[in-house]
């Protein structure tokens, strides 16, 4: 995940440098995530107006005790860059992300195993021996893991995969000094997330750009 702050009072001129510092990326789409107290209030209706278009909002959400087992699956931190692959890929599919999105990640497959477990840590989930989900924590400096890519096969969905990533999670944060999980959730993740004991903080609308 990307972060890139803009802070100019022209949202015309925000929205062109988002675009040209994507197309640097070599990135083809970007989100614009707006917190209930951004500024200008009327944000969101400005990037509208520069062909912004709406994707479903995102629940920001927090944990602070251990949440529930899975049983029949297990999840744990990826331990080779052959599993590195294999998460990227459950997690692609499952997003069905275009299949150029998914030859940029491979490139960056050396890169990424070299950053593993320091910034941020992957994690898989398996059923019957096979890995049918993948994950990522982001350890941030406050007491906190974001969680983010949570995405379970489709032929795995409804077994529990979701659930132990997030217990996964949590344990690997506890044993790293943290006291909870945050989440930016969306429509898919958020029920799953209640009944695992997340609280809803604020809602983020969220804004999609294809370039």
């Amino acid at each position: 995940m990307s972060v890139y702050p803009f802070r100019l009072p022209d949202v015309a001129a925000a929205v062109e440098e988002a675009r040209a510092v994507a197309r640097a990326r070599g990135m083809t789409r970007f989100e614009w995530w707006i917190a209930p107290d951004a500024e200008p209030a009327d944000l969101a209706a400005r990037l509208r107006e520069h062909g912004l278009t709406d994707d479903p909002p995102a629940a920001a959400m927090v944990i602070f005790s251990e949440p529930p087992a899975a049983e029949g699956i297990t999840a744990r931190q990826v331990v080779s860059i052959d599993e590195l692959r294999t998460a990227l890929e459950i997690a692609h599919a499952a997003f069905e992300d275009r299949p150029e999105r998914l030859q940029a990640a491979l490139e960056g497959l050396p890169d990424q195993w070299e950053r593993e477990g320091v910034e941020s840590a992957t994690f898989l989930a398996f059923l019957a021996g096979k890995a049918v989900g993948a994950a990522r924590s982001v350890y941030l400096d406050e007491p906190a893991v974001l969680l983010v890519s949570g995405s379970v096969a489709k032929e795995a969905r409804g077994r529990g995969a979701y659930r132990a990533l997030v217990r996964a999670r949590w344990d690997d944060a506890v044993a790293r000094g943290k006291s909870a999980l945050l989440v930016f959730a969306g429509p898919m993740s958020r029920p799953i997330l209640e009944r695992s004991g997340f609280e809803p903080m604020f809602e983020l609308r969220i804004l999609g750009d294809d370039l």
